[in-house]
């Protein structure tokens, strides 16, 4: 399981192209082609940088940009996986490192991602197949990862018809990788996933106070 800094740096920059698109591109409808993306984060940087100072311009211009290069790199690798706006394709591509894209992951582990990341449900007999599982690989692990901490609702309904609370299906993702080692620690799917459920355990913690 090693990872070396530059593939840690390259799925970083994947990691942080998803979020764009999830928490900026997707709630305002913008279509994933590169010369929407570019557009949108132009307007973003005009609508930034009035007024303001010449070197705080050029720093604002340069991080937009490389959000705008994040965004589109990843929907093109989206794209050889097949349709870029699939919310499944867009995190199997940032979970993958060049190598590791044109390779299947395990049936269990599309499963379970498919139904909930398209379905918003849970499929406890496919979950618990995971969790036993002595097969998955790294990117399996941040294809899991990817697909739970997306997720917003609190609860998911179970193909059994009860509701399962996300948290609980993040910890024991995140419990299971850290078990197995399948992810470095400092893997930023892992660090992503920790933090997030980290909010939720405090969310949970207010909603009871």
């Amino acid at each position: 399981m090693t990872v070396t800094q530059d593939e840690l740096m390259y799925l970083q920059s994947q990691l942080e192209g998803l979020e764009s698109i999830f928490m900026e591109l997707m709630p305002f409808g913008i279509e994933l082609k590169r010369q929407h993306v570019q557009d949108y984060y132009d307007k973003r940087f005009d609508a930034a940088t009035k007024p303001v100072s010449s070197v705080a311009e050029n720093e604002l211009r340069r991080q937009f940009n490389t959000k705008a290069n994040q965004v589109r790199n990843l929907v093109d690798s989206a794209e050889s996986l097949g349709d870029a706006g699939n919310r499944l394709n867009l995190i199997r591509a940032a979970a993958s490192l060049p190598e590791e894209r044109s390779k299947g992951l395990l049936n269990s582990v599309m499963t379970f991602s498919k139904a909930l990341v398209m379905e918003n449900r849970v499929e406890t007999d496919v979950f618990g197949e995971i969790l036993q599982s002595k097969e998955l690989r790294a990117v399996e692990a941040r294809v899991l990862l990817g697909a739970a901490m997306f997720i917003i609702d609190r609860e998911v309904p179970t193909n059994e018809g009860i509701n399962m609370p996300i948290i609980d299906v993040l910890g024991e993702l995140v419990q299971m990788v850290r078990r197995e080692q399948l992810l470095t620690r400092n893997d930023p799917f892992l660090v992503e996933a920790q933090c997030a459920l980290e909010a939720m355990e405090m969310e949970e913690e207010e909603l009871q106070s």
